[in-house]
């Protein structure tokens, strides 16, 4: 029995050394496998807007990732409280729009966002890859009644290798924030839909 104690504390080490990169950012919610941080940051409206980062390891490659991007028969099995997810050709490979549609529970309104991603290979080979999304517009995405658009989103998934034939992915984003709900209402929703989205993200690509 005595060696249970070891365990957890290497468990414990390993979850610290992968989660280290987490300057400024403050730990809101984790588990054995993600980590989900957030900060405040000055926005371009000169308000605070919420920034959020995931971390997490996976066994697959680049490829596999850009294709979840892509499959709209599975867009929604991992975007939490998603009930419409669309891909958008753009003529190139390297971008593509998304459109994502949340039924939010009450007392948010339903939302939804058009998303142009653009994925940057790496230079050298061993390093990270990148793809940047961004709030966009898009007449095939028109505005529909009593459903929000979320605006002023822009991120980006950063996928580099790690030890053991792994990839260490790390998700960040940042969106306008919505006066009609405080944040002690919010929060909770924010952090727990976000976190499922992760782990069935994270569980899809481990298939």
């Amino acid at each position: 029995m005595q060696s249970l104690p070891v365990l957890l504390i290497s468990s414990v080490m390993c979850i610290c050394s992968l989660f280290s990169d987490t300057s400024e950012f403050k730990l809101v919610k984790q588990d054995n496998a993600i980590a989900l941080y957030e900060r405040w940051i000055p926005g371009a409206g000169g308000e605070n807007v919420r920034e959020i980062k995931a971390v997490f390891l996976v066994k697959t490659g680049v490829p596999a990732v850009i294709g979840l991007f892509k499959n709209q028969a599975r867009g929604m099995e991992w975007n939490t409280n998603a009930s419409d997810y669309k891909v958008a050709a753009t003529g190139d490979l390297q971008h593509w729009i998304t459109y994502i549609k949340y039924d939010i529970p009450w007392p948010m309104d339903d939302q939804d966002a058009c998303l142009l991603y653009q994925y940057h290979e790496p230079a050298d080979a061993g390093k990270a890859a990148e793809v940047i999304f961004e709030s966009t517009s898009d007449s095939r995405f028109p505005l529909y009644n009593k459903t929000t658009r979320i605006t002023g989103t822009r991120g980006k998934w950063i996928m580099e290798p790690a030890a053991g034939g792994q990839m260490k992915i790390t998700y960040m984003v940042t969106t306008d924030r919505s006066r009609k709900i405080p944040r002690w209402v919010s929060d909770p929703i924010i952090h727990d839909n976000l976190f499922r989205t992760m782990t069935k993200f994270k569980g899809l690509l481990e298939k």
